[in-house]
């Protein structure tokens, strides 16, 4: 297997794993909510985490791509030369 091949999985994966666990997270505290019977304050605070864990699975999705690019452009043998 190529090492450029092995260094796209390995970014994968680590997206991947860390996307999952907030994803459990985010999952877990809803099912915790479900179950207080709608307490406004409640829900609204966990509205509030539920978009900043978004926008965390976000950025790592973002940051993954960016580092595919990276890999398929080659930028990570030019910064060996230095």
């Amino acid at each position: 297997m190529p090492s450029g091949t092995k260094k796209k999985v390995a970014a994968v994966v680590a997206a991947l794993a860390v996307a999952g666990f907030l994803g459990a997270f985010l999952l877990s505290m809803a099912l915790g909510a479900y179950g207080t019977g709608g307490q406004m304050s409640l829900l609204l605070v966990l509205g509030l985490y539920a978009l900043v864990i978004l926008a965390v699975i976000a950025g790592v999705v973002l940051a993954m791509v960016q580092r595919l690019r990276e890999i398929e452009g080659g930028e990570e043998e030019d910064a060996k030369k230095y």
